[in-house]
C-alpha cells in the first residue's frame, strides 16, 4: 500500500468517527436512559449536545490548524475524544453523560474537519474524488454501525457501544501519531486569531456558491438527522423491532448513502460539484415528501417508512462529498477554515432538527417525518432559489 492510499484510509476513519461515536449508541438510548435513571427521551439531548460541539468546534479548529498545523491540532482533539468517551463509560448520570458527550464532540470533530483539510493539502486539484472517498468512511459508519451497536448492546448493554467507540478512538490516535507527517506547508500566522476569525467566515460567504452550498448541506443534514435521532423510538418503540433487528433495518435503509457518494467520487469531475448537489437535493426532498404521503395514507410500517428513505439517503450521499468539495476547493489557501464552514452547516442543521424533534415529541412517528420534510423541503427551496438567482445574475452580466 503506498503513503497516498495509506493515508486515505486512516482519513476514512477519522471522517467516520463522528458518526460511529453517534450511530453505535443510536440502538441503546433507552437501555441508556434506564440505567442512569434518567425520564424518556432525555438521551435525545445527548444527540443535540453532540452535534452543537461537533459543529461549534469546527469553526475555531479548521482555521486554527490553518495557523499552527494539522498535525497537533488532530493530536490534542483525538486525545480529549477519549478523555470524554472514558468520562461518559463512568457516568452515573445522565447529566454526567450528557457533559461527557459535549466534550466527545468538541474531540471528535477534529477529525472530520482536519480529515477534509488534509485532503486537500495532500491531493490538491484532484482532491474531489479524494474528498468523495472520506466520506464513503463516513457514510459507512451510518450504515453500519447501528447494526454493530444492536448487537453490542444486546450482548454488554449501553456501555458496550461506548467501549468500542474507545477502542477505535484510540486506534485513530495511534495511527496518526505513527503514520501522518503534517501536510499543511505555507502555515498562516494570521489565520484562527480571534479578532480576523468573524472576518474571514464573512469573507468566504460572500461567495454565493459557498452560501448556496452551506445551506442546502445544513438542510438535507438536518432532514437526515431526524431520522437519526428519531428511529430506535419508532422502529423499537412503535413497530416493536429488537436493537439488533432495528439496527439491521437502519443499515440497509441508509445504505443508499455510499451509492450515492460513488456516484460523485466517479462523476464530480464530469458534472462538477453543483450539479451535483442539485440532483442529490432534488432526491432528498422526494424521498421526505414520500415518506410523509405514504404514513399520512397508509400509516406506519417498516417498509412504508423504510423504502422511501432510500432516495434520501441516495441524495444525500451525493450531495454531501460535493458540496463539500465545492467549497473546499476553490479555497485552497484556507482549506481549515473553508472546512470548518461547512462542518459547521452540516451540524447547525442536525443540531437545529435534534432541538425541534425534542421539542415535538409526542409519542408517534409524525415529529420525526414532518421535521425531516421541513428540512428537505427547506435545502432544496434554498439551493433552487440561490442558483436561480446566480443565473440571473450571469445572463445579466453576460447581457
Amino acid at each position: 500500500m503506498n503513503p497516498s492510499r495509506l493515508l486515505l484510509v486512516i482519513l476514512m476513519v477519522l471522517t467516520a468517527l463522528g458518526e460511529i461515536s453517534t450511530q453505535l449508541i443510536i440502538p441503546a438510548l433507552g437501555r441508556i436512559e434506564q440505567g442512569l435513571g434518567a425520564v424518556h427521551g432525555a438521551s435525545l439531548a445527548a444527540l443535540s449536545v453532540f452535534v452543537a460541539a461537533f459543529g461549534v468546534g469546527q469553526l475555531l479548529l479548521g482555521p486554527l490548524s490553518d495557523r499552527v498545523g494539522r498535525r497537533p491540532v488532530l493530536i490534542g482533539g483525538l486525545s480529549l475524544y477519549l478523555a470524554a468517551t472514558a468520562w461518559m463509560l463512568l457516568a452515573d448520570s445522565m447529566s454526567d453523560f450528557i457533559i461527557g458527550r459535549a466534550v466527545q464532540g468538541f474531540g471528535a470533530c477534529t477529525a472530520l474537519v482536519l480529515a477534509r483539510a488534509i485532503v486537500r493539502d495532500v491531493w490538491k486539484a484532484q482532491a474531489a474524488p479524494a474528498l468523495a472517498m472520506t466520506v464513503i468512511g463516513m457514510l459507512s459508519a451510518i450504515a453500519l454501525a447501528p447494526m454493530v451497536g444492536g448487537l453490542l448492546t444486546q450482548w454488554g448493554g449501553w456501555h458496550a457501544p461506548i467501549l468500542a467507540s474507545l477502542t477505535i478512538g484510540s486506534c485513530a490516535l495511534l495511527t496518526v501519531l505513527v503514520f501522518y507527517r503534517e501536510s499543511n506547508p505555507s502555515l498562516d500566522p494570521k489565520a484562527g486569531h480571534p479578532a480576523t476569525l468573524a472576518r474571514d467566515y464573512f469573507d468566504l460567504l460572500k461567495q454565493r456558491s459557498s452560501r448556496a452550498l452551506a445551506l442546502t448541506l445544513a438542510g438535507t443534514y438536518g432532514a437526515m438527522f431526524a431520522v437519526v435521532a428519531g428511529s430506535s423510538a419508532v422502529y423499537i418503540g412503535l413497530l416493536g423491532l429488537s436493537s439488533a433487528e432495528y439496527g439491521l433495518a437502519f443499515g440497509a435503509t441508509i445504505s443508499g448513502l455510499i451509492g450515492g457518494a460513488l456516484f460523485t467520487r466517479r462523476k464530480i469531475t464530469q458534472l462538477g460539484p453543483q450539479r451535483i448537489v442539485g440532483i442529490g437535493v432534488s432526491l432528498v426532498a422526494t424521498g421526505a415528501v414520500t415518506t410523509l404521503l405514504v404514513h399520512a395514507s397508509l400509516g406506519l410500517s417498516v417498509l412504508g417508512l423504510s423504502l422511501p428513505q432510500v432516495l434520501v439517503t441516495l441524495g444525500g450521499g451525493m450531495l454531501i462529498p460535493a458540496s463539500v468539495a465545492g467549497v473546499v476547493m476553490p479555497n485552497a489557501h484556507r482549506a481549515g477554515l473553508a472546512a470548518g464552514l461547512m462542518g459547521f452547516a452540516q451540524m447547525l442543521g442536525a443540531t437545529c432538527s435534534g432541538l425541534l424533534l425534542g421539542a415535538l415529541q409526542d409519542g408517534s412517528a409524525w415529529p420525526m417525518i414532518g421535521v425531516q420534510a421541513l428540512f428537505a423541503v427547506g435545502a432544496f427551496s434554498a439551493f433552487s432559489l440561490m442558483t436561480r438567482k446566480a443565473r440571473g445574475a450571469a445572463v445579466s452580466a453576460a447581457g
